[in-house]
């Protein structure tokens, strides 16, 4: 059996038409991951490293008070006496 040349091109055709699909599934995908790289890059990092300076000063600011108060060698505590009966 031989195919007719309209079967023949519908055929080619439609081989065409899913390689052009394939192809553009693959372009969209990498301008996704384009996207998330720009975002992740421009947008993400430096909100993360803004953030990690500004708890590096908190933490810093914070600490301060305790350190110099420890240089005496004093415990600074509370405690609760609690009495048997």
């Amino acid at each position: 059996m031989q195919m007719d040349d309209a079967s023949r091109s519908a055929t080619i055709g439609s081989g065409r038409l899913w390689a052009l699909m394939r192809l553009a599934g693959l372009l969209l995908a990498g301008v996704a991951l384009l996207a998330i790289l720009v975002v992740g890059l421009f947008l993400v990092l430096p909100i993360m490293l803004i953030g990690g300076i500004a708890l590096y000063f908190y933490l810093r600011r914070r600490l301060r008070p305790a350190r110099q108060r420890s240089w005496d060698g004093v415990i600074d505590a509370e405690y609760t006496v609690v009495e048997r009966r």
